[in-house]
């Protein structure tokens, strides 16, 4: 069997984007564990500078000014940084729809080159869609970092005998 030396070529395919809709409970699960510790630091400091007496009001209060401060907003906002840089972060949070045809043999080779984006309609279910898949991206974003610093961390605990 002879091997082929021929370099793959890119193709171009135009190709129109469609907001993607993923399962919400989904997204809400995979974006659980950032937004549960962010949640107990809220309300340790919620309650700290709280002057109600009451520990179960603040706690309630809290909860609720950290849905509509932190949840919703940053959320949102991640979701739309993502969602209007395609090309960047790959076309992540839409659904990719090619104008002319691609075979299966080169789907990885096509590079899409975006002419439209259709965003969903508003609606209160799709903005809380919406912020649990910016809560997504936000703990991607927190993991690759994380590992990063990691590194260096690693590199200076070590030099100074531990992990010997």
């Amino acid at each position: 069997m002879a091997e082929s030396n021929a370099k793959p070529t890119v193709r171009s395919v135009a190709a129109n984007l469609i907001e993607a809709s993923p399962a919400q409970a989904g997204q809400w699960l995979l974006a659980s564990p950032l937004i549960i510790y962010v949640a107990w630091f809220w309300l340790d400091i919620f309650n700290h500078y709280s002057p109600i007496p009451w520990r179960w009001l603040d706690t309630l209060l809290g909860a609720a000014f950290y849905v509509i401060l932190v949840i919703l907003p940053l959320g949102l906002l991640a979701h739309r940084l993502i969602t209007s840089l395609p090309r960047v972060f790959q076309n992540a949070g839409w659904d990719v729809v090619a104008l002319e045809p691609v075979r299966e043999s080169e789907q990885y080779m096509v590079k899409y080159i975006a002419q439209e984006r259709t965003y969903a309609p508003t609606t209160q279910r799709r903005l809380w869609m919406r912020a649990a898949q910016g809560w997504v991206y936000i703990e991607i974003v927190a993991i690759l970092v994380g590992g990063l610093l990691l590194i260096p961390i690693f590199l200076s605990a070590t030099r100074f005998g531990f992990g010997r």
